[in-house]
């Protein structure tokens, strides 16, 4: 396995195994998603949007939960 400059191995979150999950949405918002996209600088495949939405809003409710809210 490779180490990146600060000693962690790189493929560490490859390590959990991926679970298709079917998700449906009103085409505004695929819409909306793809416009996002479509406007970055560096290239992001709408599965990883997906998968940095979910974590952010894991964190937000986490967070939240240990504030108290």
């Amino acid at each position: 396995m490779k180490q990146n400059m600060r000693g962690e191995y790189a493929n560490k979150r490859r390590a959990s195994p991926r679970v298709p999950v079917m998700l449906r949405l009103p085409e505004d918002v695929v819409r909306r998603i793809d416009e996002e996209l479509n406007g970055r600088d560096v290239p992001l495949s709408r599965n990883n949007w997906f998968l940095e939405a979910v974590i952010e809003k894991l964190r937000r409710n986490r967070s939240g939960e240990q504030n108290g809210a």
